[in-house]
C-alpha cells in the first residue's frame, strides 16, 4: 500500500524531454482501465468513475483480494481479460518498474504512476525513476508522483481522490488544465465560477511526458476552448514552441502559471523539480514571444481562461466599466494602476448620448458610475448599456455583485445583467462580469452567464490580470510567428539540443578578457570602438595620446569595475596630465589603455548579453553609465531579434527621449544605434565560446554609437 504523492512534482529529467511524439489518445480517452495495487487508491478510482458516469471496463489487479470496490480483481496483469487502454499504478516504488514493464509488454495504451518515492527523494529515487522510464519504453507514462487525469468530456477518470467537476454533455466544450502539482489541480476542479472543465491532467515528476506534450495532445480535441498550464519549469523550450504553434493554428488560447518567481519559491521548486527553472524575467519574455498568456495566481489563470472560453483572445487592453456606484468605479480604476490596461476616453458623441439618458446629476466618465436612476428599468438600462458598449474598447465590464440567494432577492441584478448581455450581443461587443468580491459571483448563476458568453472575472485585480493575459495571446496572434529562441545551445536555427540531465552540469571555466582584448573582439565583429593603444609605461601613454591628437581617456587594464576602483581618467589633453595619470594607474595595474575620448554624447546606454540555461542568450538594453544599477531602466529581449524588436525596446526605455531629441537637443542616429546593437546580438549567437558581454557605456551621438567600455567573458578558458 502506498501513500499519496506530495503536492508538487520532481522531474528526474526536464519536462517535455521526449523527442519522438507519443500517441496519447488511448491514455487520455480510455475505454478499459486497469487499476493496480493499493486497494484504497484503486477503489477510489473505481468509485469516482461510477459517479462520473464512465461506461467502460475497470479491471482491478491485486495479488490477494477477490474484489476491489465491488469489481472483480485479477491477480496479475497477465490475467486480465483484455488489453487495458490505460492503467493506474499504485504499488510500492521499488516494484513500479516491473509493473510498468508488464503493461508495456501487454500493449497497454499508457500508465499513470501514482506512487511516490522517486527523484523527489534523492539519488536512489532518481535511479529508480530512470528504471521506470526504461521500463515504459515507447508506452506513454504520466508521473510518477501524480494523481493522473479527469476527462469530463468523455466522462472517464484515472484519479484517486475527489474532484469538483461535472461531466460535459454531448456538444459542450470547456477548458483544459495541465498541472505539475496534483494538489493545485484538485483545487482547480473545485472552482465555482461557472467555467466548464473539459479535462484536468497532472504530470507529476514528468519523467517522460511533460506539461507541453500533454497539452498539445489535448488540443487535438475540438471541445477544448482554452488551455491552462500550471508548471514549475518550462523545461524543453522546443516542446513549448511546438505547443504554442499548435495552439495558434487551432485558435485555442494558452495561459501559463509558472511557479517559482520569488527566491523562496525557487528554493521550494528545487525540492519539486530537478529541471532547470530558468530566470523569471526570461520566462516571461519567452511566454510573451510565443503568444502564451502569463498569470501569477490560480484565480487569474481561471479568469484568463474564462475570457478565452467566452470569445477567444482579446485584441487589446482597452476597457470600459459600468457600475451603479462611484466606489465600484474607483475600485476598478485603481485595479488598473501599474498594469498594461487602460480605460478608453469616451468620444464626445457618446458622452452626449449618455448624458441625455442619465441626466445632469451623473458625471459621464469611464469607468462610468451610472447611479441608480435607471436601476430596475430593463429598457432604460439596455439603452445606456448599448451606448456604452459601442465605444472604443476591447472589453466591456459590468459590476455584478449578486446578493446571496438564501437571504436576498436578486431580481434587479438579473435585469441589469440581462440588459448588459443583450447590449453586448446587439453591438457585437465583448462583455464580462466583475465583482468587488469573488464570492459574490459564483455557482449556477455564474455558469448561466458564462453560457451566454459573459466571462466571470472577480475581484477587480484578477480581472485586470486576466485581461492582460488574454490580450497577450491576441496581440501575439496578430503578429507573424516569432522565430524560435536560440535556446541553451546558443543557436538560432531551432535545433538546439534539449538539456537531458536531471541536474545542471558543472559550469565551464570562464575567463574575463581585459578591456583591450574585449574591444578587439567587438571591433572584429563590426561594433565601433574608440581608437586606442595598450601602454606599459608613462612615456608610451604620452606617445599614444599624441597620436590620437585630442582629448583622451586613460584606464587601468585588469579592473572589471573601473569607476569603483578609481581606474579611469577622462578628458586629458596636456601630455603632463597623461604622464601623471598613467604613472598613477601603472602603480596598480600592469598596463593602461589610452583611448580617444568620444564627444558629443546625447545618451549613455548599457547593452549586454548573457545566457539563460533554459532559454539561451538574452539581450539587455538600458540606461548606462555609473547610474545604470540605480536607474534600472532596462528592457530585455530573447535572441534572435530583428531591428524592429531592438528599436521597440530602445524607444520603450524611460530615457528614450534622450535618443529622439530631448528639449531641442540633437537626436541620435537611431538606425546606426540599432545596427550596433544588432551586431552585439549577432556576435553572441555566432561565438559559441562567448559566455557574457556587457558594454557600459555605449556612448550615443548624433553620428553613431561607440563601445567605450566592455566586459567580455568567455567560457572554457578560451580567449
Amino acid at each position: 500500500m502506498v501513500g499519496g504523492p506530495p503536492s508538487g512534482a520532481v522531474s528526474g529529467r526536464p519536462s517535455d524531454s521526449v523527442a519522438v511524439p507519443l500517441d496519447l489518445g488511448r491514455l487520455l480517452r480510455p475505454r478499459a482501465i486497469a487499476v493496480i495495487g493499493s486497494s484504497r487508491a484503486c477503489g477510489r478510482v473505481v468509485e469516482q468513475n461510477r459517479r462520473l458516469g464512465f461506461t467502460g471496463s475497470i479491471w482491478p489487479v491485486h495479488p490477494t483480494r477477490q474484489t476491489v470496490a465491488e469489481e472483480r480483481a485479477y491477480p496479475s496483469v497477465a490475467d486480465l481479460p483484455g488489453t487495458p487502454a490505460a492503467a493506474f499504478v499504485a504499488v510500492p516504488a521499488a516494484h513500479c518498474a516491473d509493473v510498468v514493464a508488464e503493461l508495456a509488454a501487454a500493449g497497454c495504451g499508457g500508465a499513470i504512476v501514482y506512487s511516490s518515492g522517486f527523484a523527489e527523494t534523492g539519488p536512489c529515487g532518481a535511479a529508480r525513476q530512470r528504471d521506470l522510464l526504461a521500463a515504459a519504453g515507447s508506452m506513454p507514462l504520466l508521473g510518477p508522483n501524480c494523481y493522473g487525469l479527469v476527462n469530463y468530456a468523455e466522462r472517464v477518470l484515472i484519479w484517486p481522490d475527489q474532484h469538483g467537476g461535472v461531466g460535459l454533455d454531448a456538444g459542450e466544450w470547456g477548458i483544459a488544465v495541465v498541472s505539475q502539482s496534483s494538489s493545485i489541480a484538485i483545487s482547480v476542479t473545485m472552482a465555482d465560477i461557472g467555467l466548464p472543465l473539459h479535462s484536468v491532467v497532472t504530470v507529476g515528476n514528468a519523467a517522460q511526458l511533460g506539461a507541453a506534450q500533454v497539452a498539445e495532445a489535448l488540443l487535438a480535441s475540438d471541445r477544448v476552448s482554452a488551455l491552462g498550464l500550471i508548471v514549475e519549469s518550462l523545461g524543453d523550450v522546443r516542446a513549448w514552441e511546438r505547443l504554442a504553434a499548435c495552439a495558434r493554428e487551432r485558435r485555442t488560447g494558452l495561459v501559463a502559471l509558472v511557479l517559482g518567481r520569488s527566491e523562496q519559491a525557487r528554493r521550494a521548486v528545487v525540492t519539486h523539480t530537478a529541471s532547470l527553472a530558468g530566470d523569471a524575467e526570461a520566462c516571461a519574455l519567452f511566454l510573451q514571444r510565443t503568444g502564451i498568456g502569463q498569470v501569477a495566481s490560480v484565480d487569474a489563470l481561471l479568469g484568463a481562461l474564462c475570457l478565452l472560453h467566452c470569445g477567444g483572445p482579446l485584441r487589446g487592453t482597452r476597457l470600459t466599466s459600468l457600475s451603479s456606484s462611484g466606489g465600484e468605479a474607483a475600485l476598478i480604476a485603481d485595479a488598473a494602476v501599474g498594469r498594461k490596461v487602460h480605460f478608453a476616453d469616451l468620444p464626445p458623441g457618446q458622452r452626449r448620448e449618455l448624458s441625455s439618458m442619465l441626466g445632469e446629476r451623473v458625471a459621464v466618465a469611464n469607468p462610468l458610475d451610472y447611479h441608480t436612476y435607471v436601476w430596475g428599468d430593463p429598457e432604460a438600462m439596455a439603452r445606456v448599456f448599448g451606448v456604452m458598449v459601442r465605444g472604443p474598447a476591447d472589453l466591456h465590464l459590468l459590476f455584478a455583485d449578486l446578493p446571496r440567494a438564501d437571504r436576498c432577492a436578486d431580481d434587479d441584478w438579473k435585469l441589469a445583467i440581462g440588459a448588459f448581455a443583450s447590449a453586448c450581443a446587439s453591438a457585437g461587443a465583448r462583455g464580462a462580469l466583475v465583482a468587488a468580491m469573488a464570492a459574490n459571483l459564483t455557482g449556477e448563476q455564474a455558469a448561466a452567464w458564462v453560457r451566454r458568453g459573459l466571462a466571470v472575472l472577480a475581484p477587480p485585480g484578477v480581472a485586470m490580470e486576466a485581461v492582460e493575459s488574454a490580450a497577450c495571446v491576441g496581440q501575439a496572434w496578430a503578429r507573424p510567428p516569432a522565430a524560435p529562441v536560440a535556446g541553451p545551445g546558443g543557436r538560432s536555427n531551432g535545433a538546439a539540443a534539449s538539456t537531458t540531465s536531471s541536474l545542471p552540469s558543472a559550469a565551464p571555466r570562464t575567463t574575463l578578457l581585459d578591456e583591450a582584448a574585449g574591444k578587439r573582439l567587438l571591433r572584429l565583429h563590426g561594433v565601433p570602438v574608440p581608437d586606442g593603444a595598450v601602454c606599459e609605461s608613462p612615456g608610451a601613454a604620452v606617445a599614444a595620446a599624441a597620436d590620437l591628437a585630442g582629448p583622451v581617456a586613460v584606464k587601468g587594464l585588469g579592473a572589471a569595475h573601473k569607476t569603483d576602483q578609481h581606474a579611469v581618467r577622462l578628458g586629458l589633453v596636456d601630455p603632463a596630465d597623461v604622464r601623471v595619470s598613467a604613472a598613477e594607474l601603472l602603480a596598480r595595474f600592469p598596463a593602461v589603455l589610452v583611448e580617444r575620448l568620444v564627444t558629443g554624447s546625447v545618451a549613455e546606454l548599457l547593452v549586454g548579453v548573457e545566457s539563460d540555461p533554459v532559454f539561451g542568450p538574452r539581450l539587455s538594453v538600458g540606461a548606462g553609465g555609473v547610474l545604470a544599477e540605480l536607474m534600472r531602466d532596462v528592457g530585455h529581449l530573447l535572441l534572435p531579434v530583428d531591428a524592429s524588436d531592438i528599436r521597440h525596446a530602445l524607444l520603450g526605455l524611460r530615457c528614450a527621449p534622450l535618443l529622439t531629441g530631448h528639449r531641442g537637443a540633437p537626436p541620435a542616429d537611431l538606425g546606426r544605434l540599432v545596427a550596433v546593437v544588432e551586431r552585439v546580438a549577432e556576435l553572441m549567437l555566432g561565438t559559441p565560446e562567448l559566455a557574457a558581454l556587457e558594454i557600459n557605456p555605449l556612448i550615443v551621438t548624433p553620428e553613431g554609437a561607440w563601445a567605450c567600455d566592455a566586459l567580455v567573458v568567455t567560457a572554457g578558458g578560451r580567449t
